[in-house]
């Protein structure tokens, strides 16, 4: 890539085992290709071109289909100065591009192909950059990436974690969620819960437990510090158990002494200005001398931006900027988080820091970063813990934009795993190429909130996908949900006994969290829940089951039951559940026939109330949209190969619009149109839980997806509701 043009090579010669490549001219580079029994080096040892911004000195296009041929082709980057896009192991179907944006497909594959790349930037440096190139049957792949990542010292390793991962015991394990109160007085408390759920892991999730940045232990769980956290941790360790290090990564929490009360000057900055005139202490506004355009004043959990800015030793937070001259920050609140209020003089700097789920992040090419990289390996090894997650780790790109996020979010847990004293059970909340070499299991999704097992069924075939790279799968994070309103289904005994057949099905370990001893005490149902797991996951770690009933566990859909034979032992029993919804203005839906596909036995039923919207003309109701105007409708989008007209119209009430839509493609996959408004300010719609809707249908058979959305400051929420249009005429 030059000045953000891609050039192909125009020639290449070899001598020995360098390569020399030109580009046109415009570029030039030298390779160094290294041959061993099961792989090649392949490595850059100058690149140079005025304007020359990133090399790929690894392009090749794969011509087979490594899912049915049993062959793993891949690259691994030996070092940081190298960023391979594709996750190391043996990909199913690959791709290939060839000219533009053709995909070739080898005759008689039915699927798509791939390219293994390896890159390089300027920014990191060319010379140096290194890739191996793998090519081998499958069952040798990982023992030849074993070899590879002992060999270079640039890359950690960790007997848990990338090529090992499958071979550790440890890394199938289940664990179970602790976000503050584990201490020494309640610790046994712990215990006895984690046995009562069959788990052999703790999470301490930082934030109540310790903070942080600077991980300074809460003083009134820990008042001993680490020394009361290691015994904690021995006490679980004689049980058994394990207990995981949960971290945000890099991030500092606004009141390390970081930030207070004299903010490091290793903090993130987003831009820099200058005081364009001299401000006391009282000053309510900040004049700088540069333009503020480009600085938001829109903040959120998910927002990658602050509203903090620093001078001196001071930090100020402000409301507004002026976005035109004269250029600054109005409506301050002066020395901010515990800072002190100051003079500053004409001519200072004023830095508008960085900020990404509520906390700050250290400039990571500063020492700061290192610091805190190595604090969170000083308290693993201290306290004597066996995991770490590095959650907020996807908030890498806060760093130095997202293009270099790999290679800064790999940094840093590079540098944690390298001042570990023995190996950790490691997972993160983003995943890369780099991260593979560490990371001992993936598949830690957030928990649903209805749907369960639906959810489950996708989380299990995405989880399929570890196999090919390695590593074990994962089906956490699962949270017990009791009645809580509309917004949630609860969790029943069929929904968690399908989570764990699903966990034996595919031998991997579960996580639980907002479940507490205090939860479990008062919370009956709780604790008919937590017997089912105990008993599915005492069995899992047993190794009780047969490949040949794993196979049928791993089925989506196939629903058992655990039970008790004549002879005690325990056997998995096929079950059938039915679900049926009546609603009292349909007279055939208040009849409900069932089929019993086995021998005579007794009915259970379970009986719930659902919720609805009030009816149209229910006097709490609200309008949010009439259609007096159509122009209102302001978004108006379609697939290639779909028209889309809007008119207005008479409705069942009054006016209406006419969404019409037609695919002129032959597929019908995609084939999609869509109409909307985004409300400025935010409409809030307050209690009014329930949305209403007036569809006169075509009976064509079409599907109509209501949908919401949440501003991304505020929430990443959509609310979603289908309407399968098999009806004529007015239905609400």
């Amino acid at each position: 890539m030059v000045d953000g043009t891609e050039l192909s090579a125009t020639s290449i010669s070899a001598k020995g085992d360098l390569i020399d490549v030109s580009f046109k001219g415009a570029a030039e580079a030298t390779l160094k290709v290294s041959e061993t029994p099961d792989f090649l080096i392949f490595e850059v040892l100058s690149a140079s071109g005025k304007g020359l911004e990133e090399l790929a000195f690894l392009d090749i296009p794969l011509i087979f289909d490594a899912e049915t041929e049993g062959f793993c082709a891949t690259a691994l980057a030996l070092n940081l100065r190298t960023n391979v896009p594709d996750l190391p192991g043996c990909p199913g179907r690959i791709r290939v591009h060839l000219g533009s944006s053709i995909d070739v497909y080898p005759k008689g594959l039915a699927g798509p192909l791939r390219r293994i790349t390896a890159r390089c930037y300027r920014r990191f440096g060319f010379s140096g950059a290194r890739a191996a190139l793998i090519a081998a049957p499958r069952t040798k792949a990982r023992e030849i990436m074993k070899v590879v990542v002992s060999q270079y010292s640039e890359l950690p390793s960790s007997r848990l974690g990338g090529p090992w991962a499958l071979d550790a015991e440890e890394t199938r394990g289940s664990y179970l969620f602790n976000f503050g109160g584990l201490g020494e007085k309640t610790v046994e408390e712990w215990i006895r819960l984690a046995e009562q759920l069959g788990l052999d892991e703790i999470d301490f999730h930082g934030g109540r437990s310790f903070r942080f940045g600077d991980f300074m232990l809460d003083p009134e769980t820990y008042p001993e510090g680490v020394k009361s956290i290691r015994r904690v941790i021995e006490k679980l360790h004689r049980r058994g158990i394990l207990a995981g290090l949960h971290t945000y990564s890099f991030f500092v929490d606004k009141s390390c002494p970081w930030v207070t009360p004299r903010p490091d000057g290793r903090l993130a900055k987003q831009a820099s200005f200058t005081l364009a005139a001299d401000v006391d202490p009282s000053t309510g506004s900040i004049p700088v001398v540069e333009s503020t355009a480009g600085v938001s004043t829109r903040t959120g959990f998910f927002v990658r931006n602050s509203v903090t800015i620093q001078i001196d030793d001071e930090l100020i937070v402000f409301k507004e900027v002026s976005r035109s001259p004269p250029y600054g920050f109005l409506g301050c609140h002066r020395g901010a988080y515990g800072t002190r209020a100051s003079h500053h003089a004409k001519g200072a700097k004023v830095h508008h820091l960085k900020e990404c789920f509520g906390l700050f992040v250290p400039d990571p090419e500063s020492t700061l970063f290192d610091e805190i990289a190595q604090r969170t390996a000083q308290l693993f090894n201290e306290a004597g813990f066996d995991m770490i997650y590095f959650d907020a780790l996807d908030g890498e790109d806060v760093l130095a934009g997202r293009e270099n996020g790999w290679h800064y979010g790999s940094k840093f847990v590079f540098e944690v795993v390298r001042n570990l004293k023995r190996p950790a059970i490691i997972e993160m909340s983003t995943f890369h190429h780099h991260l593979w070499y560490v990371r001992s299991r993936i598949g830690a999704w957030d928990h649903p909130t209805r749907g369960h097992r639906r959810f489950i069924d996708l989380h299990c075939s995405v989880n399929e996908d570890s196999e090919r790279i390695f590593l074990p799968a994962h089906l956490g994070w699962w949270a017990f949900k009791a009645w809580s309103g509309p917004d949630v289904e609860p969790t029943f005994p069929e929904d968690v006994e399908y989570l764990c057949c699903k966990c034996i099905g595919y031998d991997c370990g579960l996580s639980i969290m907002g479940v507490d001893p205090d939860a479990l005490r008062t919370k009956p149902f709780f604790r008919r829940l937590a017997e089912i797991v105990r008993k599915y996951e005492t069995l899992r770690r047993q190794g009780y089951f047969p490949p040949s009933i794993k196979k049928q566990l791993r089925v989506p859909g196939a629903t058992f039951t655990l039970a008790r034979d004549s002879n005690g032992r325990d056997r998995l029993r096929r079950v059938f559940y039915h679900s049926h919804k009546a609603v009292a203005s349909d007279e055939r839906s208040l009849q409900w026939t069932v089929n019993n596909p086995f021998q005579r036995q007794r009915l259970g039923m379970r009986i719930m109330v659902l919720t609805g919207a009030e009816g149209y003309d229910h006097p709490s109701s609200k309008t949010i949209l009439d259609f007096d105007d159509v122009d209102f409708l302001d978004r108006r989008e379609a697939n290639q190969g779909v028209s889309l007209e809007v008119t207005a119209g008479s409705g069942w009430s009054g006016d209406s619009v006419v969404f019409w839509a037609q695919n002129s493609t032959t597929v019908k996959s995609g084939a999609w149109a869509v109409i909307g408004r985004t409300f400025s300010p935010p409409k809030d719609l307050g209690d009014n839980r329930g949305i209403g809707v007036w569809v006169k249908g075509d009976g064509g058979g079409e599907l109509v997806n209501i949908q919401l959305t949440s501003p991304k400051n505020v929430s990443h929420g959509i609310g979603e509701h289908y309407i399968d249009v098999n009806f004529s005429g007015w239905r609400y």
